[in-house]
């Protein structure tokens, strides 16, 4: 493969991070009424399928470090969307859970969270988008396998 604008644009790496700028963006656009980020919308999604989830859980759920996530519940719980309270089990731990606005965010919002992911994959046939979502998921899974084994280098 030679190193080239041309082999820049059509790169796999600048592909996925192109469509997750647009991905993103269009999340952003269909969000905008309720004054979410997709991350935020995920978050929601969990904590309404699994209220009193601890943070670590919520970060593996949602392929979040715990930074991101410390932040993205400080600007949710200021917001009135969720709650963190201690683990009855764990004094050192937090669980989380939806207010009662956060409720009413969650069931508001899914619609247009759903219109979303069909925006996203609008440009593609249905064999297309089941094909896509296929592939998609089978790369990100065999890189996220490969990513965690441990290093055989040696370091």
């Amino acid at each position: 493969m030679s190193v080239s604008i041309q082999s820049l644009t059509h790169a796999p790496a600048q592909l996925l991070r192109r469509a997750h700028q647009l991905a993103t963006a269009i999340a952003l656009e269909e969000l905008a009424e309720f004054n979410l980020t997709p991350i935020q919308f995920g978050l929601l999604i969990v904590l309404n399928e699994r209220p009193g989830i601890d943070a670590k859980t919520l970060c593996s759920t949602l392929s979040l470090d715990r930074a991101s996530l410390t932040g993205v519940l400080d600007r949710m719980e200021a917001s009135g969307l969720v709650t963190r309270e201690m683990d009855p089990n764990d004094r050192r731990a937090r669980v989380l859970a939806l207010t009662p606005k956060g409720r009413d965010v969650f069931r508001q919002s899914s619609r247009k969270g759903v219109g979303t992911q069909l925006t996203i994959l609008d440009p593609l046939s249905p064999k297309e988008q089941a094909s896509f979502m296929k592939l998609l998921a089978k790369l990100v899974e065999a890189q996220t396998r490969r990513l965690s084994r441990p290093s055989s280098s040696g370091s």
